[in-house]
């Protein structure tokens, strides 16, 4: 989907991602519902937290850095922006951070 632009689709009017989504192979369709299925899971309070913890652990080369992408994303307007967002900006906290979230969700986890 290169060369999409989405800022000159007028809103209400889809038809240019439509075609675009269309013209994907079954293959490339099936891993971005895949993706999409993944952030949306991950875009409520629970999720944000599963992010930040994940954030927290990750070594930091610098002791602001962590503060100031929990800003980043607590600013931002809603959970699935904040999940959308560490999905393609922060790769390396993504994974660990779907996992903390996978284990929070068991209703057989017990916390020793």
């Amino acid at each position: 989907m290169t060369g999409l632009d989405f800022g000159a689709m007028p809103e209400g009017k889809p038809e240019a991602l439509f075609e675009a989504w269309t013209g994907l192979t079954d293959e490339q369709r099936s891993s971005a519902e895949a993706d999409f299925r993944e952030i949306w899971l991950m875009s409520n309070a629970k999720g944000f937290g599963a992010i930040v913890d994940e954030a927290r652990w990750q070594p930091a080369d610098e002791p602001d850095a962590l503060q100031a992408f929990i800003d980043d994303l607590a600013a931002l307007g809603d959970h699935p922006a904040r999940a959308l967002v560490t999905f393609l900006d922060h790769p390396q906290c993504w994974k660990g951070a779907q996992r903390f979230h996978y284990a929070d969700q068991l209703t057989h986890w017990r916390k020793r």
